[in-house]
C-alpha cells in the first residue's frame, strides 16, 4: 500500500506479481527438489540468443510475461526458503553457457546471411547427412512418442512424451493445519510435498520441427545443419496422406505445440499428443502427430516414409 501511494496508486508489475503470489501462495507445499527443477525451467525459458550469437531477453516478452511472473514467484518463495542459492543459479545457468563452449554459436555461422521467407515456414534441426536425404529424396523417419524416453537422448530431446503430470497445489490446507485435500470427491493425504497426478496416454507417432529460425536450437539439437521448408502445409499434407496410406486406422495432427504448466493449466491439455511441458517451450516446436484409432496391441517402431523430393519448397542449410 505504501509503495502504491508513492506512485500515485500505480505499482510496477513485478509488485502486483509479488502481491499475487502473497495472497495465492501456490508453491508453500512444494518439495525443495520440485521448486529448483521450476527455477531451471523458467531460466531456461526467460532468455534468447540474437543474430549475433548474443543473450537478450526473450522477445515476445510484450505478449506473454508468463515467465517473468513465475520468476516472480520463485524468487518470493525461495526468500521464504531461505534465499536463492548460488549452486541453484550455477545449476541453471549451464545450458546457457554450452553455446559458447567453442566460441560462438554454431548458429552465427549456420545462418549467416540467410533471409527467411515471408510468411509461415518449419526449420528441422539435424546433421547434414540425415537431411540431404530428407530434401533430395524425402526419406522421413518417424518414431512413437516412446522412443523419446530413452535417456541415452541429448537432453533437449529426451522427454516422456506419453506422459503429462499436474501439480494439485496444497498450499490453503496446509494454512489451516490440515494434511489432505478434497480432490475429484476424493480424500487424498499429503506429506511434505504437495500432490502429483500423472495423465498417461496410449504411444502415438509423432515428427517434430521448429516454427522459425532460433539461434539456441542447433546448439541443443547438436546440428550442424538446418532443413528451411517455406510451404508448411504442403509438407505437413505430404507427410500426413503418406503416413496415413500405410496406417489409415491412424488420426493425425499437425500445429504449433501448446506449451502447459502443471501448477496451473490443469484444463489446457485437451490433446496431449500436442502438448509439452513449458519448459522446453523456447524450442516453439511445430508437431505432426498420429493418434491410433484403436487400441494398441504391440509396441511401435520407428516407421521409414518417402515423401517425394523437396527441393521446390526447401533448403538446406550447413555449416
Amino acid at each position: 500500500v505504501a509503495e502504491s501511494e508513492k506512485n500515485g496508486g500505480r505499482l510496477p508489475r513485478h509488485e502486483h506479481w509479488r502481491r499475487a503470489y502473497y495472497k495465492s501462495p501456490y508453491m508453500i507445499g512444494s518439495c525443495n527438489e520440485r521448486i529448483s527443477t521450476r527455477f531451471r525451467n523458467v531460466f531456461m525459458n526467460l532468455n534468447e540468443l540474437d543474430s549475433n550469437g548474443k543473450i537478450v531477453p526473450r522477445p515476445d516478452f510484450a505478449k506473454d510475461d508468463s515467465l517473468h511472473q513465475k520468476f516472480t514467484h520463485l524468487l518470493e518463495e525461495l526468500n521464504s526458503r531461505g534465499g536463492v542459492q548460488f549452486d541453484l543459479v550455477e545449476e541453471a545457468r549451464k545450458p546457457i553457457l554450452k553455446y559458447f563452449e567453442n566460441g560462438d554459436p554454431i548458429a552465427v555461422k549456420l545462418f549467416d546471411g540467410f533471409n527467411p521467407p515471408s510468411g509461415s515456414y518449419l526449420v528441422k534441426y539435424s546433421r547434414r547427412e540425415f537431411l540431404e536425404p530428407l530434401l533430395n529424396k524425402g526419406i522421413i523417419r518417424i518414431c512413437p512418442a516412446s522412443y523419446y524416453q530413452d535417456s541415452n537422448h541429448i537432453e533437449s530431446i529426451h522427454d516422456s512424451e506419453t506422459e503429462r503430470y499436474f501439480v494439485i497445489p496444497t498450499f490453503r490446507e496446509r494454512l489451516q493445519n490440515k494434511t489432505s485435500i478434497e480432490f475429484q470427491e476424493h480424500t487424498i493425504s499429503f506429506g511434505h510435498d504437495d500432490i502429483v497426478i500423472p495423465v498417461v496416454v496410449p504411444d502415438y507417432f509423432m515428427y517434430s520441427l521448429c516454427n522459425e529460425v532460433y539461434y539456441r536450437l542447433p546448439t541443443d539439437f547438436e546440428a550442424d545443419a538446418a532443413l528451411v521448408i517455406h510451404d508448411q502445409n504442403l509438407f505437413a499434407q505430404r507427410l500426413i496422406s503418406t503416413f496415413l496410406a500405410s496406417n489409415p486406422e491412424w488420426e493425425p495432427y499437425a500445429g504449433d505445440i501448446a506449451y502447459y504448466d502443471p501448477f496451473m493449466d490443469h484444463t489446457k491439455v485437451r490433446v496431449p499428443e500436442m502438448t509439452k511441458h513449458f519448459g522446453y517451450s523456447y524450442q516453439r516446436e511445430y508437431r505432426i502427430a498420429f493418434r491410433s484409432k484403436t487400441s494398441i496391441k504391440t509396441q511401435l517402431e520407428p516407421q521409414l516414409l518417402n515423401i517425394g523430393p523437396m527441393t521446390d519448397y526447401a533448403q538446406l542449410l550447413y555449416v
